[in-house]
């Protein structure tokens, strides 16, 4: 009786280390095939490795109306207002179109990009991408999990379990 205790209570132990151990890469990957199928129901699709995040920074008059800091930022209008809601985001390309692209600030910080990392993202225009997907691997800005079993899971433990985790 207590040797089956034992048993049965050593391969509980080990399941759950196992869960635990590989949880989380099994989550990153969910996290970027949600991310590429979203990203892959946009015309211009981008990816790169070893990002840089350069705020656009508006000039007010009277040198401006202006937006500098990075080369893309100054193809916005010079409204003031919207210049500072975007970052140039570039890197290495690591797929898709192009190596630089414009995102609004909360896309960035929604979908966890930090400087260095690497993202996968879709939009309606080569450069300005803020009406489309953004994704790290920090999360996915603009994804949206489907309605299967397998997917509503992942979901449910990448938003409760993963983020608690984070969290500590």
């Amino acid at each position: 009786m207590k040797k089956n205790f034992i048993l049965i209570f050593s391969g509980a132990i080990l399941v759950l280390a196992f869960i635990i151990y590989f949880l989380p890469n099994i989550i990153t990957s969910w996290r970027w095939q949600k991310a590429a199928e979203a990203s892959a129901g946009f015309p211009y699709q981008i990816g790169l490795t070893k990002v840089v995040i350069i705020p656009c920074i508006p000039v007010p008059p009277p040198t401006g109306p202006l937006c500098t800091a990075g080369p893309l930022c100054t193809l916005l209008t010079p409204n003031l207002f919207s210049c500072g809601l975007h970052s140039e985001v570039n890197g290495i390309p690591a797929g898709g179109m192009g190596s630089n692209a414009l995102f609004l600030n909360t896309a960035i910080i929604k979908a966890g990009l930090t400087p260095g990392g690497q993202l996968i993202a879709g939009g309606t225009s080569p450069v300005l991408m803020d009406s489309g997907v953004l994704a790290s691997a920090g999360g996915c800005f603009g994804c949206m999990a489907k309605a299967n079993f397998k997917d509503k899971i992942f979901n449910w433990i990448d938003k409760y379990i993963i983020a608690g985790f984070k969290n500590n």
